[in-house]
């Protein structure tokens, strides 16, 4: 059972750092809407949230990393300092997609391709995980903008994360999942001030002032990436639920269907956030099942 420590250093603390840094970019870009460089405030928000929860958890960073857990806390730093420049070229923000893509899985399975996998086997492993990581990093990005509403995006990734420290956690590696819990905690705040400042201020909750900008989308997915990879090859997860995890942003993309832009802002609000919370829900129910919790043998 954790401890109050714990449960303060490992997620209110980053919950509360992270959402002052919120609600302060919330304030300055409700005096001045036009200050788009704001948003670069979203990432550090995130990114220095979870470094807390990170050192609550690791008590310190590791260098160099011994585990793969270890380059969580460098995958941070990465994230903060490309938020940077994100918007700043298209084609710079492509370059830096390619080359992280295909260094992420290289660094983070070192062991397997030095001990486990052969030349083939691993230039093979190395190829397809660099092209999921290249195309789950467009659909982060894409899936800021096709959800009309402000709150509901920060609702879909603390669903995300959610239902992936719950599936770590049935997968048998506590530790990992208590990484994605950082990241529960730290969306819930999001989403929660996001609900709030709407109401105080009595904006519009459907305006297409976005809540994330395409340079919060590095910290999503290195911390995303690095917990799935390090919960599919360190721990146990099953690959289905990795797979539907990373495949569930992309269903925020019903909404260019005609019919469903037929509906009601509401309405059209509604079926996205249920078709993703459907393929997370499926993603948990598979690692419950693989994991035997309700006394059957997984499997």
């Amino acid at each position: 059972m954790p401890t109050f420590n714990q449960l303060f250093f490992n997620l209110l603390l980053p919950a509360i750092v992270c959402g002052g840094i919120y609600a302060v970019v919330v304030y300055l870009r409700g005096r001045d809407p036009e200050k788009t460089y704001l948003l670069w405030l979203t990432t550090v928000a995130l990114g220095i949230g979870y470094i807390i929860g990170y050192l609550g958890i690791e008590k310190q960073p590791t260098f160099p990393p011994r585990e793969g857990i270890h380059w969580l806390f460098y995958f941070a730093l990465f994230a903060l300092l490309s938020s940077t420049y994100w918007n700043s070229s298209r084609w710079q923000r492509l370059v830096s997609q390619i080359i992280y893509s295909v260094a992420l899985p290289r660094i983070l399975l070192n062991p397997y391709f030095q001990h486990t996998w052969g030349t083939v086997e691993g230039i093979i492993w190395w190829v397809g995980l660099s092209a999921g990581i290249f195309i789950f990093w467009n659909i982060v990005e894409q899936s800021f903008s096709a959800i009309p509403s402000q709150a509901a995006t920060p609702f879909v990734y603390f669903g995300l994360s959610g239902g992936t420290a719950l599936i770590i956690a049935l997968s048998g590696s506590l530790r990992i999942a208590q990484h994605a819990g950082i990241l529960t905690a730290l969306f819930a705040v999001i989403w929660i001030l996001t609900l709030v400042l709407q109401r105080n201020k009595k904006t519009d909750p459907n305006s297409k002032q976005h809540v994330f900008s395409t340079n919060v989308s590095p910290i999503i997915m290195f911390l995303f990436i690095g917990i799935w990879l390090n919960g599919y090859f360190y721990a146990e997860v099953p690959s289905a639920s990795v797979i539907l995890l990373a495949v569930s942003p992309f269903l925020a993309q019903v909404g260019q269907i005609q019919t469903i832009q037929k509906l009601e802002n509401r309405k059209s609000i509604f079926v996205q956030v249920g078709l993703i919370a459907l393929c997370v829900s499926i993603a948990v129910i598979i690692a419950v099942v693989r994991s035997g919790f309700f006394g059957g043998d997984a499997y």
